[in-house]
């Protein structure tokens, strides 16, 4: 639902210098497509057949798509069973996010059977992914997609991973940025829509923060582009005018934003967030609610690894109210707190003032794979795609990585963990 964020308080002007814009403050209208949904109820049976009345999680429009997605998306873990499904339907979620990638595919397989045996597929907006190198590669994976997800559709098709050359990608850095104002890949998302296999087509975006800016400017200018999955916390928009300048296109363009990794590698956050407590707030559910602050942001992708943090986000979606210029101030700085396992704003200042070429920020994300999400295997074979070039740090300055870092991430300890678990 969208929020007058002028009424709390806070400018336009005054959420920019905290690092984050709301579409419908100062008087700057939202585009037509943007209106905001009524509240809605919904009533589903359970497990065993009773009825029970279920309040869904609010709802924000996916860009020009015109859907009403959940602001909250349930991300993969490699941990859901039947059970916690079964209470992600029950709290209200209605959106999944999945890919070939997750599991070598077993986690794709398994939503697909519990939405099949559940009689839920119609109710759910299913995101999958693929790492395709040609537009004819993507259209023949849909088809591999749709057998292994036991469905005739997919809601979201993206290109999973766009911005990192070395995974899976035979494209060159300058054919990946161009993929979202290609023709041929237009016709290609074009084709799958008209074949009625999927609704929407994007990518999921990952890289260093000049090469999602290129793309994300990239995808507001092509104009085939349905929605992007990418890495947001505050800091990244905080800290990279550009980057939020093309957030503003592809949103002004009816690009649906959903944000992934919106607090990963936090530390001691309990301990650092003592003004949201007031407020009745989780630390975790601060910092949905400081995205959600943000209107050009449709739906958050969490990877909700328990039923605890299942019911915590769900509960902060419910209840989400714009954070005030001063929270959003609190926020800021819980990111400038030392011991934090992962930057979502990295540009790659760190290995350059390292002398390496080596992939420092992308080898801590993937021990944040392994360490945080339990991915054992996807993490090794991450790092394991990488050239052997980008994972030797032998020779580098990790103390002057960490210094320039805007994370300040100790790439001392973590590289150290790194190579005891990824190598």
């Amino acid at each position: 639902m969208a929020q007058d964020l002028e009424s709390d308080g806070i400018s336009r002007r005054e959420f920019v210098k905290a690092g984050v814009t709301a579409a419908a403050v100062g008087g700057l209208a939202l585009p037509a497509w943007a209106e905001p949904p009524d509240d809605k109820k919904d009533k589903k049976g359970d497990e065993e057949g009773q009825d029970e009345k279920i309040e869904l999680v609010p709802t924000r429009r996916l860009g020009r798509t015109g859907i009403q997605v959940s602001m909250l998306e349930v991300g993969a873990t490699g941990k859901e069973t039947r059970r916690f499904r079964n209470a992600v339907y029950k709290a209200g979620v209605r959106m999944a996010d999945t890919a070939a990638a997750y599991e070598n595919g077993k986690h794709e397989n398994g939503l697909g059977k519990w939405l099949a045996k559940e009689g839920k597929r119609k109710e759910f907006f299913v995101v999958s992914k693929d790492m395709p190198n040609t537009p004819d590669e993507w259209v023949k994976m849909l088809d591999k997609r749709l057998e292994n997800f036991q469905s005739d559709y997919i809601d979201l098709f993206f290109i999973h991973g766009l911005g990192e050359p070395e995974i899976k990608f035979k494209m060159t850095p300058e054919e990946i940025l161009e993929v979202p104002k290609s023709k041929e890949w237009a016709a290609a998302a074009d084709k799958m829509k008209k074949s009625g296999k999927i609704k929407f087509a994007g990518f999921a975006l990952h890289g260093e923060v000049p090469i999602r800016t290129q793309l994300l400017n990239n995808a507001a200018a092509g104009g085939w582009v349905d929605a992007i999955m990418l890495m947001y916390d505050l800091p990244t928009v905080h800290e990279h005018a550009d980057f939020n300048k093309a957030l503003d296109a592809c949103h002004k363009a009816g690009v649906g934003l959903i944000a992934m990794k919106t607090g990963r590698g936090l530390k001691n956050i309990e301990k650092d967030l003592p003004t949201f407590k007031d407020l009745g707030l989780s630390p975790n559910a601060a910092v949905l609610h400081s995205v959600w602050t943000d209107e050009r942001i449709s739906s958050i992708c969490s990877a909700m690894t328990n039923l605890k943090i299942l019911r915590e986000n769900v509960a902060a979606a419910k209840n989400f109210k714009p954070l005030k210029k001063e929270q959003m101030a609190a926020m800021l700085d819980l990111y400038k707190q030392p011991g934090r396992r992962f930057c979502a704003a990295c540009d790659g200042r760190c290995k350059r003032a390292a002398g390496t070429e080596a992939a420092l920020n992308d080898i801590v994300r993937y021990l944040s794979y392994y360490e945080m999400d339990g991915d054992r295997g996807r993490a090794r074979e991450l790092f394991a795609r990488l050239s052997p070039r980008h994972r030797d740090w032998s020779s580098a300055d990790l103390a002057a990585a960490s210094h320039a870092c805007c994370s300040k991430l100790d790439f001392e300890t973590l590289l150290t963990r790194a190579r005891q678990k990824l190598a």
